[in-house]
């Protein structure tokens, strides 16, 4: 594939294949959050999505009438400038649901005030999406390597992350610290989203990448004859590294309060969506392809059905409750991380009573 083809699936993988606009914009064209759809029936819904696996559930419900099936009214969904943007329009009450990073969402809950901040309503993922893509020049330790000697390998190298400080950068640094290093033993390149890490491990400029989805680590080895050495989420990594449930399904607070019944309906189609996933791995896989790599990827996207099939599924509670146990994890790490202060969040406060498990 050329490189022109391989930036522009990228691009729209990512949620950048149209022009960029701002929250003031976007706020304008939701109407304050819940424009009509064509109908007029059910519940309006706004929802914000980007392509890629972690969206493909919104896709799902939007291929197969899920939304109408549930009692809801989803108008075209929004698709902001980054996971930032996002939550700072679930706090403006201008989306309604949005899956998000879980770090970030709770570092949005700890600094928004009461009422407007997100909150979690389900766990689409209890194990994390991060990996690290190396290049093809190296002496990379083979699949059977232990995490500690692949990690080791990494060290004096350049890896690309989006920006410092953001979610990436921060597995990085939780990988390095246990295998035993410091943050100061790779370098920490800033190069923006995962289009950027094709080119610039061409160039030679970086020696790796931290890949945020899992399809996009797969989609960068593919692009620049490199390969994922890394999945944090596979059996052989440390658990405080693999089990993290970096995917939440969020909405704000007073949302929460006050559309109990619309909410369980959106987790109902989800959850309905998730199911038809699983038994129909073909169709949904090109559901992906199509949405996500304008159809170039149609291996990897299989190979992530499988992958979601065997490895992501399984592990979701019905209706996608949220156990104390794994919010809590995350509640530590974001403490770890700096997303928040000790005791500024607790999971009676962060995941409303009907999404508890």
């Amino acid at each position: 594939m050329d490189s022109n083809i391989s930036r522009r699936s990228m691009l729209k993988y990512l949620g950048l294949g149209t022009a960029a606009v701002g929250a003031t914009s976007l706020l304008a064209a939701c109407g304050g959050g819940l424009g009509a759809g064509a109908s007029g029936r059910g519940a309006q819904f706004s929802i914000a999505s980007f392509p890629g696996d972690s969206f493909l559930l919104d896709a799902v419900n939007l291929a197969n009438n899920d939304f109408a099936r549930n009692n809801l009214n989803v108008p075209k969904f929004i698709t902001p400038q980054s996971g930032v943007q996002a939550l700072q329009l679930v706090s403006a009450g201008a989306v309604n649901g949005y899956t998000s990073d879980t770090l970030l969402l709770m570092g949005a809950h700890a600094n928004s005030t009461q009422g407007k901040r997100p909150v979690i309503i389900g766990l689409k993922n209890v194990a994390t999406t991060y990996g690290i893509v190396v290049g093809p020049n190296g002496n990379w330790p083979g699949e059977g390597a232990t995490f500690e000697e692949k990690m080791q390998s990494l060290k004096g190298k350049s890896i690309g992350v989006s920006a410092i400080g953001a979610g990436g950068d921060l597995q990085l640094d939780l990988a390095l610290e246990l295998a035993g290093m410091q943050s100061s033993d790779v370098t920490h390149l800033a190069t923006g989203p995962s289009a950027s890490a094709i080119p610039n491990m061409k160039a030679g400029r970086l020696d790796g990448y931290v890949a945020v989805q899992w399809s996009s680590g797969q989609f960068i080895a593919r692009e620049t004859g490199g390969s994922v050495l890394l999945d944090f989420g596979g059996p052989s990594m440390p658990e405080t590294l693999r089990n993290q449930a970096v995917l939440c399904i969020s909405t704000s607070e007073s949302f929460a309060q006050e559309n109990e019944d619309v909410l369980k309906n959106w987790l109902r189609a989800q959850s309905e969506g998730s199911e038809w996933m699983v038994s129909h791995k073909d169709e949904a896989a090109e559901i992906l392809n199509s949405g996500t790599f304008d159809g170039n990827a149609p291996e990897i996207a299989k190979a992530y059905m499988e992958h979601y099939a065997q490895e992501v599924a399984p592990k979701l509670q019905p209706m996608f409750k949220a156990p104390k146990d794994q919010v809590d994890h995350m509640i530590d790490l974001a403490v770890r991380f700096g997303n928040a202060k000790e005791g500024a969040i607790s999971y009676e406060q962060i995941v409303p009573a009907f999404a508890r498990a």
